[in-house]
């Protein structure tokens, strides 16, 4: 059983085309997005409608994941519970409110948006502090991969390979320096302790002369 394409549902939608078309968007976005370019470029669809329904359906899409993350974090349990077994995940924490922006758009761009958003929503971070950089970086991949669609339809099947790829490789990237960045906090938390470690045999000599 062959499951149907996008042209294929896209055709029979009437003119509910582009809602069908956000929600497989939202479903599965940078394959869908450059499909409805191609579609676009063959005159099926409008290449701005295309862009804009991608842009919002992705939006959606982000705030669907953060919000994921602050119902993780409402389960004051299960973190309480988390904290206590991994004392550096509250240091993480700290220091992933400090840089969301930077750390969200370097997730966007190794294609790892997902698992960024949902720990931005753990750490609660405002949402409003991530808005701005969430629409530029979706306004500027929509267009790249809108462009892409457009431009380069006669070559769609390996535009989606490459984006398979590049989508593996991107998280590798983005979990060897979350993983890096981690060590070092860990590294440091260590530091911060060995002093207090080190006073205490001093304070005890001190105490029985």
């Amino acid at each position: 059983m062959h499951l149907p394409s996008l042209s294929w549902i896209l055709h029979h939608a009437g003119r509910w085309h582009y809602a069908w078309f956000m929600l497989l968007v939202f479903v599965e976005g940078p394959t869908t997005t450059i499909a409805g370019a191609v579609l676009a470029a063959s005159g099926l669809l409008n290449p701005w409608k295309v862009f804009a329904a991608a842009v919002v359906s992705n939006l959606a899409a982000d705030a669907f994941w953060f919000q994921v993350g602050r119902v993780v974090r409402s389960r004051g349990h299960w973190m309480e519970k988390i904290e206590r077994r991994y004392p550096l995940v509250r240091p993480l924490e700290r220091k992933l409110r400090e840089r969301a922006v930077a750390f969200l758009l370097f997730a966007k761009f190794t294609l790892s948006g997902v698992p960024a958003l949902i720990a931005a929503g753990v750490a609660q971070v405002p949402w409003r502090k991530l808005l701005g950089a969430v629409l530029l970086s979706e306004i500027a991949w929509i267009a790249f991969l809108t462009f892409l669609g457009y431009t380069l339809w006669n070559k769609v099947a390996y535009l989606a390979l490459v984006f398979r790829v590049a989508a593996v490789a991107g998280f590798l990237v983005f979990a060897f320096v979350v993983t890096h960045y981690a060590r070092r906090a860990m590294n440091g938390l260590l530091a911060a302790a060995q002093p207090a470690d080190d006073a205490q045999p001093v304070d005890d000599a001190d105490h029985h002369g």
